[in-house]
């Protein structure tokens, strides 16, 4: 006890700036002599080109420098601390030459806010229990042992015991110096020189507004549990550590402006494995390339989940100027999550190729809101900067389930001269939501050329079970200048549903819920004058069991270029289009053109295998918007051709399908095929104005058109009205429903009806309030088109109708003698079926069945068996036109009882108050009347 007390209050009575004491455990030990400020460190045991030293303790005071005075042809200097206590550096460790410091402390490090490093080579702390050499030897902080005497110089791994210590860095110091040949150099925390590695791995690791930094080096953060191994592999950039024998983690955080950082000539590598690894407070890991070389990657693994916060953020960088390829960032990990504009991203302002984006979620990947100073959405980005010139990196996202709302995004863009790259989604479930709080930024993923840039758009490709696109939140491809968009592709096995608007007072066009490929508006170069697009819109493919767009939803591909129109191709078995939902494909003019010149739109094709219902309308901002589905020229480019093919179409409640051209363009045509078409409250339109064309073709079993459903193609203006061809076997429009091909300043159209019954419409010279088929033009009926109707049915008839004076049947029966005969009889034969058509009535025939002669065997047993010849003479009359004789069935006309008591029902009056009526002989002529 006395000895023990002795010991606590001579270690207690130790000056602050003596707190490296040697441990005396190896053959030459480690000899620290105070010179100032600095504690430099001399002795230890040397192997060959290694250095091994071995504390009791070892921490650095601030304002103070440990000073490892090695030979100069050292590699490898290895520390180790035997002790109980925890290692805090706030000062600096300096070490000769190029060799590389391990620093191995189980109890955990500490890097002060004034902690910094000054060696020539790599950087290793560490809170396992032992390095490992190839040869199998340990060099162990606990149960400290002597160093291998064979001559090894490089470290294979590190053993961790049980409870390893955290490392905790909050060193941001910042430090200018000259270097060897005098130029001035600024380090910044812990950092390396140039192409060296700077490793901290232990139980946790806390970067609490530290910074490290590895220019065109690497930086290793590792975080495992108890009872672990990591390997160590030699790399020209310094060492890589292998994680693949390492059964559980500990957690990685970042916070208060923590920073890692590899930015150099090229970009270094950042390398983090753990459990959790989370980022807050505007915290960062930087990759950058300020010259020729290829950028470092960004790869992080985490067991459980990755958490990136406040604007924090992964970001490898192509630097202005610079002429190397960004790095690769990869994220693998059970659940990612980025809120309050932190961003994972790959862009180049240089003149290199940026990085690509490989993120792998095996539960989920969250992205969700903005930054605080709302300039930046939460998200994915690979991206061309502004004045830059060089292509975009691609996105790869996979998980179980990926979510985008409140604005935040994924998107391969290009603002400069470069093509943007490609992203690809493949997930169980993608759900993208809402804005931000101003509308200023829609969730979505885009692949889009921005303003200013000069490339294509990236395409963009989904792979899912379910998509849902809702409140306000879009997926786009999109082109500008000479640019042309990305392929959209989105394959769904269950469904895709898009519904509503952003949730804003009133929102806007371009607020709605969506999918969305475009050739851009013009915009104005920097003398005044229009950038107009040039390039093709792109295309838009979609493959799903169910599509659904509603409450204003939105699929559409826009040309307000001069180049082609998108085509969109929905690939379905069921389309539903409800409550002011639209799907089109339209050459447009945007608000406050400089002029109307514009390409063609891009065809629109649905094949649903089941069913396409068109219903009901919304109101969006102050408008109401009818569910539809359409294709559209606004200036002088034609609208594309609608085609749908499907076994029923539903069009109801205002509900729409229609083809038009509002200026000089040509509506396209509209091309149905289905095996039952019903319109109620609804339409097929085909428009022009100024244009001509806007036809529909029509080819149905059966048509029905109730309740003011139209089928047009009625032309405004000076415009000449489009030709309606049906084909069917029924048609029946009632309720005021119209077939139109009118012209208001021009030619009408013409109206072709193929149809085997046509019911409840017929032709007519102008509009009634019944059901018509029209072809006229206001300008006279010289200028009319014409109608042609092929029925079997007049429709003139309409429907068929009953005779309006009741016939009484007895009038029909023929009066004779026979009928005042005691017992006349009456047959009537009836028409034995209905009629092939109402002009001809069928024939009553009797079936004729002829007889047939028996073989000779059969007639000569007849003569041998007198029982076979009676029955056969039973069974076939030798003459079949002798009558056969029967017995009169008379009604009873009262009952008697006989002796036996019996009630017996009789043919004449018992009580011989009525007319008993004898048999007469009937007239032949009498025996049958038909």
């Amino acid at each position: 006890m006395f000895k023990a007390s002795l010991l606590t209050v001579s270690l207690a009575s130790i000056p602050v700036s003596a707190q490296i004491i040697p441990d005396n455990t190896l053959p030459q030990n480690s000899v620290v002599t105070p010179q100032g400020n600095i504690r430099q460190i001399d002795g230890g045991t040397r192997s060959g080109n290694t250095l091994f030293h071995s504390f009791e303790r070892f921490s650095v005071p601030t304002g103070e420098t440990a000073f490892f005075n090695n030979a100069v042809d050292i590699q490898n200097i290895f520390s180790r601390v035997t002790g109980s206590s925890i290692s805090e550096i706030n000062g600096i460790l300096k070490a000769n030459g190029v060799a590389n410091l391990f620093l191995i402390n189980p109890n955990g490090i500490i890097f002060g806010e004034n902690a910094s490093l000054d060696i020539g080579g790599s950087f290793f702390a560490t809170s396992a229990d032992s390095i490992i050499f190839a040869n199998g030897t340990e060099f162990r902080a606990t149960n400290p042992n002597s160093p291998p005497l064979l001559v090894i110089n490089i470290p294979v791994g590190l053993r961790f015991r049980e409870n390893p210590g955290s490392l905790v860095i909050r060193s941001r110091s910042t430090i200018i110096k000259s270097d060897n040949i005098g130029q001035q150099i600024t380090t910044r925390g812990l950092q390396v020189t140039s192409e060296q590695t700077l490793a901290l791995v232990g139980g946790d690791v806390r970067l609490e507004g530290g910074i490290l930094t590895a220019p065109s080096g690497r930086i290793e953060l590792g975080s495992a549990a108890g009872n672990s191994y990591i390997g160590i592999s030699s790399q020209s950039e310094g060492f890589a550590l292998n994680y693949n024998r390492v059964e559980n983690f500990q957690d990685i955080g970042l916070s208060d402006f923590a920073s890692i950082e590899t930015t150099g000539e090229r970009g270094g590598e950042i390398t983090i494995q753990g459990r959790q690894v989370n980022l807050t407070g505007d915290s960062a890991m930087i990759s950058s390339t300020l010259g020729e070389g290829i950028g470092g990657d960004i790869f992080i693994v985490a067991s459980d989940s990755v958490t990136i916060e406040q604007q924090g953020g992964l970001f490898a960088e192509v630097r202005p100027n610079a002429t190397g390829q960004g790095g690769t960032i990869t994220v693998e990990t059970g659940r990612l999550t980025l809120t309050n504009g932190a961003q994972i991203s790959a862009t180049t302002s240089g003149f290199g190729q940026a990085g690509n984006l490989a993120i792998a979620a095996t539960e989920s990947i969250d992205l969700i809101g903005e930054a605080p100073n709302r300039e930046n959405p939460s998200g994915l980005f690979a991206r061309v900067e502004a004045g830059a010139t060089g292509n975009g990196g691609n996105i790869t996202v996979e998980t179980h389930r990926l979510t985008a709302r409140n604005g935040a995004q994924i998107s391969t863009d290009t603002f400069g001269f470069g093509n943007a790259g490609d992203l690809f989604v493949n997930a169980s479930g993608v759900e993208v939501v809402g804005s931000t709080a101003d509308g200023r930024f829609a969730s979505g993923l885009y692949a889009q050329v921005g303003e200013g840039g000069v490339g294509n758009g990236g395409n963009l490709t989904i792979n899912t079970n379910q998509l849902i696109v809702s409140q306000g939140a879009q997926i786009s491809t999109t082109a500008r200048n000479t640019g042309r968009a990305g392929i959209l592709t989105i394959n769904a096995n269950n469904s895709v549903i898009l519904s509503g608007t952003a949730a804003v007072s009133e929102p806007q066009e371009d607020q709605r819920s969506g999918i969305f490929v475009s050739a851009e508006p013009p915009i104005i170069d920097e003398s005044g004058q229009p950038f107009i697009t040039t390039a093709d819109a792109g295309e838009l493919i979609i493959n799903t069991p169910e599509l659904i767009v509603e409450n204003g939803a939105r699929i559409s591909a826009d040309n307000f270029g001069t180049g082609g129109g998108s085509n969109v191709n929905l690939n379905v078995s069921r389309l539903i289009i409800r409550d002011g939902g639209q799907i089109g494909a339209g050459s447009l003019v945007e608000e406050n053109a400089i002029n109307n010149e514009r390409g063609s739109g891009g065809t629109l094709t649905v094949n649903a295998s089941e069913s396409v219902e068109i219903t009901g309308t919304d109101t969006i901002g102050s408008t109401v918007e009818n569910s539809r589905l359409f294709t559209l020229a606004e200036g002088t480019g034609n609208a594309g051709n609608l085609n749908i093919f499907t076994p029923n179409l539903t069009v109801a409640n205002e509900g729409e399908v229609n083809v038009s051209a509002t200026a000089t363009g040509e509506a396209g045509s509209l091309n149905v095929e289905a095996n039952s078409i019903r319109l109620n409250q609804a339409s097929l339109r085909a428009e022009t104005r100024l244009g001509t064309q806007g036809n529909i073709t029509i080819n149905s079993r059966e048509i029905q058109l109730r309740r003011g459903s139209q089928i047009t193609t009625n032309s405004l203006e000076t415009g000449t009205g489009g030709n309606i061809t049906i084909n069917s076997n029924q048609l029946v429009a009632i309720e005021n429903s119209d077939i139109s091909a009118n012209a208001q300043a021009g030619l009408g159209g013409q109206v072709i009806i193929n149809a085997d019954a046509v019911f409840g419409t017929q032709f007519r010279t102008q509009q009634t309030s019944a059901s018509d088929i029209t072809a006229t033009s206001e300008l006279g009926a010289e200028f009319s088109g014409t109608v042609e109707l092929n029925s079997e049915i007049d429709p003139a008839q309409g429907l068929v109708e009953l005779p309006q004076t009741v016939v009484d049947p007895a009038a029909l029966i023929a009066q004779d003698a026979c009928k005042k005969g005691q017992y006349s009889s009456f047959v009537n034969t009836g028409r034995g079926g209905l009629p092939p058509s109402p002009q001809e009535s069928l024939r009553s025939e009797e079936t004729l069945v002829p007889l047939i002669e028996l073989p000779p065997d059969i007639e000569s047993r007849r003569h041998h068996s007198p029982s076979h010849k009676s029955r056969v003479q039973r069974n076939i009359s030798p003459n079949l036109n002798q009558p056969i004789s029967s017995l009169d069935i008379v009604p009873a006309r009262g009952w008697i009882r006989n002796e036996k008591g019996e009630v017996i029902l009789v043919g004449y009056d018992p009580t011989k108050t009525g007319v008993i009526r004898q048999r007469q002989q009937i007239p032949n002529q009498c025996d049958r009347q038909s």
